[in-house]
């Protein structure tokens, strides 16, 4: 059996970082800074999922359920949350403020409650500011679409091409190449876990499941000995996959960069004046995603409450861009200096937008192939803000003409049976007699 009998408990771990990250020093952001995108993996995770000779498929070692933020988790982003505010105090105001601060979430319960652990800490409230003494919290609004219309963080559930560009990426010679060279493995993991498994993807989702069993400390079958290591080198290259192509980035990362390419234009023009951060609380698979369509990524999976920092700053009436990363879990070192390839450290604004716009389609519902059952296209998406879809197919005017007169006759007929309800009432219900208590 694999047990992790020489490594340190995870929970003790994450504790002691959390202790030694009040004595960090943290850099402060440059008087310079003007406005600023993050975007974080969330916290700390039960496996999304179990397999069918896994020991612990009963799900009493996750008592939230498979798939959510563990107390670790929670106890992560309210970390990050105090590095985000150290860093940036003074910058943004300690007290909430609609035009300052905009947060959004993909709509699952981990990444909703991430931003919910991450803004309880940075804008931690002195007396003054609670609601209610006994509480140190002041609520924060996390905004968040349903999944089927997510076109920004999880453009996975919103763009059907995606599925076709990831069948042609399994002909490209690289990964043709790993994926005959690890038959092997895929037979072999079928028949050790039960799960039928014939490509990288699903040996990246096992893996995830064994790796946060065995960070749990929890004793793992003999059989994951041998390949856990080749495991982990598949789950890597599953990242990579994850916008391989310019057609993937295009299609996956193009929606973020595009926001945050008009955030910061807009700043530099002055239609954003009051705007100083955007938050985005999503997954690995976005923070890869968003750093392949930069060119910045590093080939690993982004592990749990990895940062990424987009700064726009003012110096001598000219606008640049810096980039950060921070993936060290636990909030000891300062963060990764990111290079747009084609630039400097200090990108000038007009030269990042450039750069970067190789990968922002036009048209993205056009390039993703989006359609409605019925073959109608989805009316054009504004990826500034979350918008519902709708039809864009145009009524009969004598259709809308009809339906008003019957919307017009309905109302007419509720009036007049309201009118006849108080007459009726009015003559032979009961009156209440007034006293100085009603």
């Amino acid at each position: 059996m694999v047990v992790l009998g020489n490594k340190t408990n995870f929970s003790v771990l994450i504790f002691l970082s959390i202790l030694t990250y009040r004595h960090t020093i943290v850099k402060a952001a440059e008087p310079t800074l003007e406005i600023v995108h993050v975007l974080f993996r969330h916290g700390d995770r039960a496996p999304v999922e179990s397999y069918p000779n896994d020991p612990y498929k009963d799900g009493a070692t996750w008592p939230n359920g498979f798939g959510q933020l563990t107390q670790n988790g929670k106890r992560m982003q309210y970390a990050l949350g105090n590095w985000l505010r150290k860093r940036y105090d003074g910058f943004i105001n300690e007290t909430w403020k609609t035009e300052e601060v905009y947060v959004k979430s993909t709509d699952y319960d981990r990444t909703l409650m991430s931003a919910q652990s991450n803004m309880a800490a940075f804008y931690y409230p002195n007396d003054a500011m609670r609601f209610n003494k006994s509480i140190p919290w002041v609520p924060t609004p996390i905004h968040t679409v349903p999944l089927e219309f997510d076109v920004l963080l999880n453009v996975q559930e919103t763009c059907p091409r995606i599925e076709k560009e990831k069948i042609i990426q399994e002909q490209l010679p690289r990964v043709k190449k790993v994926i005959e060279e690890n038959q092997w493995l895929f037979k072999y993991l079928t028949e050790k876990s039960g799960n039928n498994i014939t490509t990288i993807e699903e040996v990246d989702y096992l893996y995830d499941t064994l790796h946060i069993e065995m960070i749990y400390n929890l004793t793992l079958p003999d059989w994951t000995t041998k390949v856990l290591d080749k495991m982990k080198e598949l789950s890597d290259f599953s990242f990579e996959l994850v916008a391989y192509t310019k057609e993937m980035k295009r299609l996956r990362a193009g929606p973020l960069i595009k926001e945050i390419q008009e955030h910061m234009h807009q700043k530099a023009g002055g239609s954003l004046p009051d705007a100083r951060m955007y938050v985005y609380s999503a997954h690995d698979t976005t923070v890869a995603q968003l750093l392949q369509g930069l060119n910045v990524f590093n080939n690993l999976a982004p592990p749990y409450a990895t940062t990424v920092l987009i700064e726009l700053h003012r110096m001598s009436e000219e606008y640049y861009v810096k980039m950060f990363l921070r993936n060290d879990t636990l909030m000891i070192e300062e963060p990764h200096v990111l290079v747009l390839p084609g630039c400097k450290t200090l990108c000038p604004l007009e030269d990042w937008i450039r750069l970067s716009s190789s990968v922002v389609p036009e048209d993205w519902d056009k390039e993703c192939e989006r359609t409605s059952s019925t073959g109608n296209k989805f009316a054009p998406l504004g990826l500034a803000e979350y918008q519902h879809l709708s039809g864009n197919q145009q009524q009969p005017p004598g259709l809308i003409v009809a339906a008003a007169l019957g919307l017009l006759w309905i109302v007419f007929g509720i009036f007049h049976l309201i009118m006849w309800q108080r007459r009726k009432k009015a003559m032979f219900s009961y009156h209440a007699v007034p006293n100085r208590i009603t």
